[in-house]
């Protein structure tokens, strides 16, 4: 199980003999890697540029093979990103013989973990109580009969991973741990040596107690008795270099959505929910989307402090994690584990991304002018502690792939959007813009009119030996997408002729194309498509704001083709490796794309699946199916669902644009959206919707005269407050000065809604 603040995290694992709970710092990175800035490939380009255009990708992968080794870099050689490592853990040993009636008890709301158990007579356990932002934990031990054991603080030592897909590095040689013990204080010193000089990192862990206490072989000799609980203050401190959280920026609010589906069963029990569902039940399969969507947001919220969730939360028990247990750019973060902070969770969470990413401006300046002889920024598909783009090999040629800033920019336009907070946006935001997007442009200008050379993470085209091609449909929705936002950010400045001239450049760049078998092509340089594999980056332009080139009926019918041929090849093996149920950020970028195009089917069999198969009994989300511990299910599913039940974009509402059959009434509470808009609730039900909306007055600059409200149906406004009207059949408008809005409205015919009613 999993507590923490943001700040610290703590995972609670073992049983009534002998629970341990493992600690780790958001900053605490072990420096074992290489930074070592990107190679100079770029005088490499035009021969790597011919080679492509020729279509011969093994000619320019060999190109760029022989440019590392002319400049003493070894091309078999994958640097690792600095690892987020275990500091030290605590465990609690009472003497007790047989126990019985085991219980783990999660409360969504709260950050805590809450254990006990049966043994000796009586009940006894334990409870860790979190507080967001706080680099400190409270441990509480009771029983109600009298019990003895040892709490100790010991060192870290677990160096095995679940993670059997993917290879794992052993980083127990880079730290040193030292533990004593006094009456009052428990203390861990954790030394981990930098492979470069002037990078070492220390924290040091400390128990204190309220009292003396007997020290026993590096812990405490703990009496418990009566009920009257014990409890132990867990601080920690770190040197580790990173962003701390400036006072002077928003909280998070601390407001929390919730769904329920009318008819899902009223079960909490895990595991009988959990095994109900995959026995096909209905209401059980209900019952675990509603868990599945308040757990992962208390996961993401529990793991979001000045940084962004890991690959692994803020969670760490192991010193072999997968991945680094870093921060993978290409989706994980995006569509993984930040995925719902703008729509279902908390909007002041996304400015942990930006706190991370803002660190490292020189490295991305310098990114740019040696991998594609530019200037502007070029940010990395992996980092924790640096911006270098040096992560990849051969077949994962990530210092090639251009679409992280672009991404970047939508999502800090749509916390603008959102919350119609626009410091960052003179902070540092237009700043990065004018590099991101510059870079951009400089690379379409050198390829003549496209993006050459150009990679889809992490796919390579059937039959090619070399992922690298000429204008992936990923870097050029990804740049469409910026140019998009770009254009808007410079409106909002007043800087109308650079909007002018991103819009001439978005028009530039070359169109989607549709693949010969129908769907919409991965890459546009006609390469032949790969549909059986984990990413869909190819639907980048349809996971926020639609992109308007999708109003084209075929190319529309080439998305959706995308989007069910991909659900197609998942259900084929529903499980994980060596099934296809590989990778969580897989199906949400899938159901979010099905979402913004109306398919509720494909939409809802994606939210199941994250839901059933990528959350535990214990309620912490994995990577695969039933495999390798990972959050971005936890961010997924909320985001997910959050989309089939409203959309939006700046004077527009949607409500229940891709509602499935399964869902034919309910409520959903806590939304917000683009416009300033916050859904307090929408309750619907066949014969029609209530919705109460607040508009948030820090955001009024933001709204048009009026905000439309489309509706998935005809009907009649039957009652409303603040000024709501009905404008036609299925839309009303809501007046931009208003605060607060309550409204019903009666579907003229009760009848199911069909996919693919909307486009957006």
């Amino acid at each position: 199980m999993i507590a923490g603040t943001g700040v610290i995290g703590a995972v609670v694992h073992g049983s009534p003999s002998e629970h341990t709970v493992t600690l780790a710092h958001e900053r605490f990175f072990v420096p074992a890697n290489k930074r070592t800035p990107a190679p100079h490939l770029a005088p490499a380009l035009p021969e790597i540029r011919k080679a492509l255009a020729q279509n011969d990708s093994a000619g320019a992968a060999a190109s760029v093979r022989r440019r590392l080794i002319d400049v003493g870099w070894d091309p078999d050689e994958l640097i690792w990103t600095d690892p987020l490592a275990p500091l030290a853990e605590i465990a609690w040993s009472p003497r007790i013989r047989e126990h019985a009636e085991y219980r783990r008890v999660i409360d969504t709301e709260e950050l805590d973990v809450d254990i006990s158990w049966r043994a000796d007579g009586g009940r006894m356990g334990m409870l860790l109580r979190a507080l967001h932002g706080s680099d400190r934990l409270q441990l509480e031990l009771w029983s109600d009969v009298p019990v003895a054991g040892v709490l100790a603080l010991r060192s870290v030592d677990e160096r095995r991973s679940s993670a059997h897909t993917v290879a794992t590095v052993d980083y127990t040689h880079t730290a040193r741990t030292s533990v004593e013990a006094t009456a009052r204080e428990l203390r861990a010193r954790v030394v981990a040596e930098g492979v470069e000089p002037g990078t070492s990192v220390t924290a040091g862990v400390r128990v204190l107690a309220q009292g003396d206490l007997a020290t026993s072989d590096g812990g405490w000799e703990v009496v418990l008795a009566g009920g009257v609980p014990l409890r132990f203050d867990v601080q920690i401190q770190t040197d580790a270099p990173g962003p701390r959280i400036d006072p002077r920026e928003p909280a998070p609010s601390g407001a929390r959505s919730a769904v329920r589906v009318a008819g899902s069963s009223a079960g909490d029990h895990v595991e009988r929910v959990w095994d109900a569902a995959r026995d096909g039940d209905g209401p059980s399969t209900s019952r675990v989307v509603e868990i599945a969507y308040a757990a992962g947001l208390r996961n993401i919220i529990a793991s979001t402090g000045a940084l962004p969730p890991t690959l692994q939360g803020v969670w760490q028990g192991t010193w072999s994690p997968a991945w680094s247990a870093d921060y993978t750019l290409n989706g994980n973060v995006q569509l993984g584990t930040l995925a719902a902070a703008l729509w279902a969770g908390d909007p002041a969470l996304v400015r942990s991304l930006f706190r991370l990413v803002t660190q490292f401006p020189d490295h991305y300046r310098q990114n740019a002018r040696a991998v594609f002889g530019s200037q502007g920024m070029l940010l990395p598909a992996r980092m924790t502690t640096h911006g270098h783009a040096n992560h990849f090999i051969g077949d994962y040629p990530h210092q090639f792939w251009i679409g992280h800033g672009s991404w970047l920019l939508r999502m800090a336009a749509d916390y603008i959007q959102v919350t119609g907070d626009r410091s960052i946006l003179d902070e540092w935001l237009w700043d990065y813009a004018l590099e991101i997007l510059s870079f951009g442009t400089s690379l379409l200008a050198a390829g003549g009119g496209h993006l050459i050379p150009s990679y889809s993470p992490e796919n390579t085209p059937a039959g090619h030996d070399s992922p690298l091609v000429v204008d992936a449909t990923a870097d050029i929705a990804a740049l469409r997408d910026g140019l998009r936002v770009g254009a808007w950010l410079a409106d909002v400045r007043g800087e109308h002729r650079q909007a002018q001239g991103w819009r001439e450049d978005r028009q530039a760049l070359p169109p989607y194309r549709i693949a010969d078998d129908g769907t919409l092509a991965e890459w546009a340089d006609g390469s032949p498509e790969h549909m059986a594999h984990r990413h869909v980056s190819q639907l980048h332009g349809l996971w926020y704001e639609l992109d308007e080139a999708f109003e084209d009926p075929a190319l529309r019918d080439a998305a959706l083709e995308t989007v069910r041929r991909k659900v197609a090849w998942r259900a084929e093996a529903p499980f994980g490796p060596p099934g296809n149920m590989e990778m969580a950020f897989g199906l949400s970028s899938i159901a979010l794309a099905a979402a913004n195009l109306g398919d509720s089917e494909s939409a809802y069999q994606c939210a199941v699946w994250l839901a059933l198969d990528h959350f535990t009994s214990a309620l912490v989300s994995t990577h695969d199916a039933g495999a390798i511990f990972n959050l971005d299910a936890s961010g997924a599913l909320p985001a997910v669902v959050a989309a089939m039940l409203a959309a939006s974009r700046a004077g527009q509402l949607l409500l229940l644009p891709a509602l499935p059959r399964a869902w034919a009434a309910g409520s959903i509470t806590g939304l917000t959206a683009r416009g300033g808009l916050v859904i307090r609730e929408l309750v619907w039900d066949p014969q029609g919707l209530s919705c109460t909306i607040r508009l948030l007055e820090e955001a009024a600059w933001l709204r048009p005269e009026s905000t439309s409200v489309l509706l998935p149906r005809p009907g009649a406004l039957t009652v409303s407050a603040g000024g709501v009207t009905q404008t036609a059949p299925s839309e009303l408008s809501v007046p931009s000065g208003a605060r607060d809005v309550r409204f019903t409205f009666h579907f003229t015919h009760a009848e199911e809604a069909h996919d693919n009613d909307h486009v957006h």
